[in-house]
Order: structure tokens, then C-alpha cells, then sequence
């Protein structure tokens, strides 16, 4: 199983997923060119991939979704009522907006695509049908979670089940604070259906680490009330007042950066 971030922050997201003869594209928050670039540099084609896997409908997400399936005929799987939103988002294409498959995917079910094993479950953020991702084989699993307010014990479950942990790590609460941002944006980023401040993504992954080893990238950060180093600091001091040294800690920058590969139990940096 092989996973490769193509983009990753309130820029854009997308993440390549790979096992056996399946790919699978999980959001797609570029343009369809970059897209398509991107995924030419990680090894694939567009018209390589068995679908586009969407977390939700903000435009960080499926920017180039609808492009993207309808050039190269790919399902777009979602929620209904992402999809539904998907779909009611302003767009200057129509005709695009029509060619693209839809294929509902009710959040908190499992399907199969290919090789991949697909379990959905719900995270709170402001959304339609947000979602986070278990996606792997019997063998090996990933798990995604971004755009999230708050953890809860059916995340933590899923987290657990995965070698590999992409969890958003956004802001630090005294960066967001004492920021630039309106207090009504801090508001919400702050809120139960905000995003995840550096503190909660500690929390969440001290709960749910145990000695089986483990890798998380930490995702998603905010240009203006984070940084790498400070996410990465926040992180490493609750799992090593554990001595929890399972986890081999990274940073998703917001370009291409990062390749997971089962087949070589590497993840590229990885540090502690």
C-alpha cells in the first residue's frame, strides 16, 4: 500500500492512496491541472485512478472534483448530501457539472473499490456530511482525518486501526488568539466544528497510540497561527511525557511532499 500527499493546508487537499491495481484520489482540492500534475509526478495518471473519494464540499477540497472526474470519466464517491452541495456550488461550467458521476456513499458505511477497503465515518465540522477516511487493504490501512472540531470515541476507534495517521494539527490556540484573523473567524475555527488546535491533535493520538508501530503526519496547518516546528513540538511533547516512541512524526507541507510505502515500512521524512 502506498499513500502520497499532493497537497495539504487551506490551499488545497489531496491525498493519493494506492493498493494492488487501485488508486484512489481522496479529495481534490487543486485545479485539474495541478491535479493532474501532481499525480504525474507521484507515478500515476489521471485516468489510472478507480475514483475520487470526497471528505466534504468546501472548496479546499473538491475545487477540481468536478473537473477532474468529468475529463477522465472517474465516480466521485461522497455522501449524498455532499454530493448534493457539490452540485449546488456555483460553477462555470455546467456542462462539466453534468458529465461528472456522482455515487452516493452514506457516511459511517463500507465499500469496496478495487483493492481498497473503504470505511467512512463522521467528524464535526461546519459542513454537509463531513467525513473522515479508514482506507487499506487487510494488511495495511490509513486514516484520515481533517477538518475536525472536536474528537470523539468513534474517531479515536478508526484512528486506532490504521499504521498510518493523517490527522489535521490546524492552529495553535495562543497563535489564533492573539492573530490577525476577525474574531468571528477565530470563533469558528475554535468552535466544536471548527478545526483541530495542536493540543486536541496530542490529545487524540496519546489516546489512541499504543505500541504497535505507527506513523502520523500531521495536516492541514494554518499558514498565519501555525508552524511546523511548533506543530511538531506540541505533538511530540504528549507522546514523550508517555515515552511513546511508536510514532515517527511529519509534517504535510502544503505542496507534494510526503510517500508512505507498506512495501518498504518507510515514511519519507520521518523523524523520533
Amino acid at each position: 500500500m502506498r499513500v502520497v500527499t499532493l497537497a495539504s493546508g487551506s490551499s488545497g487537499n489531496a491525498t493519493l492512496v494506492e493498493a494492488g491495481n487501485t488508486a484512489l484520489l481522496v479529495d481534490a482540492g487543486l485545479s485539474a491541472r495541478t491535479l493532474t500534475a501532481r499525480l504525474r509526478a507521484a507515478g500515476r495518471t489521471p485516468g489510472e485512478l478507480a475514483g475520487i473519494v470526497l471528505t466534504h464540499e468546501h472548496g479546499d477540497h473538491v475545487t477540481g472534483a468536478l473537473a477532474l472526474a468529468a475529463q477522465y470519466d472517474l465516480p466521485i464517491h461522497a455522501d449524498a448530501r455532499t454530493l448534493a452541495a457539490l452540485r449546488a456550488a456555483p460553477s462555470d461550467a455546467e456542462a462539466t457539472r453534468e458529465k461528472a458521476t456522482l455515487v452516493p456513499q452514506p457516511v459511517g458505511t463500507n465499500w469496496q473499490i478495487g483493492d481498497l477497503r473503504i470505511t467512512s465515518f463522521a467528524v464535526p465540522h461546519d459542513a454537509a456530511a463531513p467525513c473522515g477516511y479508514l482506507i487499506g487493504t487487510a494488511a495495511w490501512r490509513m486514516c484520515l482525518v481533517t477538518d475536525c472540531g472536536e474528537m470523539n470515541d468513534t474517531i479515536l476507534r478508526q484512528m486506532s486501526a490504521a499504521q498510518l495517521i493523517i490527522i489535521e494539527a490546524n492552529h495553535d490556540r495562543a497563535r489564533l488568539l492573539r492573530g490577525p484573523y476577525t474574531a468571528s473567524l477565530k470563533r469558528r475555527i475554535l468552535s466544536p466544528t471548527g478545526h483541530l488546535a495542536n493540543d486536541q491533535t496530542a490529545a487524540a493520538l496519546d489516546a489512541c497510540l499504543d505500541g504497535d508501530p505507527r506513523w502520523v503526519w500531521l495536516a492541514h496547518l494554518s499558514r498565519t497561527n501555525n508552524t511546523p516546528d511548533l506543530a511538531r513540538a506540541t505533538i511530540a511533547e504528549r507522546l514523550g511525557a508517555r515515552r511513546m516512541r511508536v510514532a515517527k512524526l511529519a509534517v504535510a507541507p502544503p505542496g507534494m511532499g510526503l510517500t508512505w510505502d507498506s512495501a518498504h515500512l518507510l515514511a519519507a521524512p520521518a523523524t523520533r
